[in-house]
């Protein structure tokens, strides 16, 4: 007669313990809602994972960035409005002056075109956003050449947009023999095509101005909406990576939970084969 392991009960012990460390990993997926806990549950995927991670971070940034680089757009779109309104009416009564007035009329006329001039400087210098001002920029001396300003719209390197800043105060709004709104006269009649002319020059301008902020908002709203577009698609990658199958889990813990008691129970059953042999071994003397 032959006295070996007990390898029937060993087997079971086996199995149990491996039961119990899968149903500890679906324990574990279950209360962080992540299949990658750790390096070593998935060292490629964690890798890949987090590679995603810095990606999307970095698109969400830029996707700020955007949103502010859009407020500005709006924020200056706002004074642009205002001082366009100013200059309709600079012009509505530069042609004003031009008919039969007087010189008292004429005074009047002038007196409220100096208070608009003086409304269009009040906007352009408190017109900012953040502490940045893209409408009085002293490095302007002529607004057909603008100084610009570098707007990062991307997560990678050079995605940004050139965003212009000129100088719109009444000093630098003119014609093209140099003559200022600033400096506009009407009560001199013999000047009503010069100024007619500093007017014209100066919606002009104003109109360039807000055309090329628009089409540059236009580029941040379209760019704005392919961030988003991408973002979302690597997140959802990477859930589909990183994040745990609830459903699959809470099956895997509920089968390894039986197979767990089922071990138990049959560990209890098979230590006692000995004891039964034992027995019988007794009972043969």
């Amino acid at each position: 007669m032959r006295l070996n392991q007990n390898m029937q009960s060993l087997n079971v012990y086996r199995n149990y313990k491996k039961n119990l460390v899968t149903q500890s990993i679906a324990l574990d997926r279950i209360a962080t809602g992540s299949k990658i806990n750790s390096a070593k549950d998935n060292p490629n995927k964690l890798g890949v994972s987090e590679g995603l991670r810095m990606q999307i971070r970095g698109l969400q940034m830029a996707e700020r960035n955007l949103q502010d680089g859009i407020s500005m757009m709006q924020t200056v779109d706002g004074s642009l409005s205002t001082i366009s309104e100013s200059l309709t009416r600079i012009k509505e009564l530069t042609v004003q002056a031009g008919g039969v007035q007087n010189d008292e009329d004429l005074s009047i006329i002038q007196g409220e075109i100096n208070q608009l001039k003086e409304h269009i400087d009040y906007t352009v210098n408190n017109s900012e956003f953040n502490g940045v001002k893209l409408l009085n920029s002293e490095k302007v001396t002529n607004n057909d050449y603008p100084k610009y300003l570098n707007h990062v719209v991307g997560a990678n390197a050079k995605e940004e947009i050139n965003i212009p800043v000129f100088n719109v105060t009444t000093d630098m709004l003119i014609d093209s023999e140099g003559n200022s709104l600033k400096n506009i006269n009407i009560t001199n009649k013999n000047e009503l095509d010069k100024n007619l002319n500093i007017v014209d020059s100066a919606i002009e301008t104003m109109n360039s101005v807000r055309s090329r902020y628009g089409a540059i908002q236009n580029r941040m709203d379209t760019s704005a909406q392919n961030l988003s577009g991408s973002s979302f698609n690597l997140e959802n990658a990477e859930s589909r990576i990183r994040d745990s199958d609830i459903a699959l889990e809470m099956a895997e813990y509920a089968r390894t939970s039986i197979l767990h008691e089922t071990s138990i129970a049959l560990m209890q059953q098979t230590n006692r084969f000995p004891q039964d042999v034992l027995r019988i071994l007794e009972n043969m003397k």
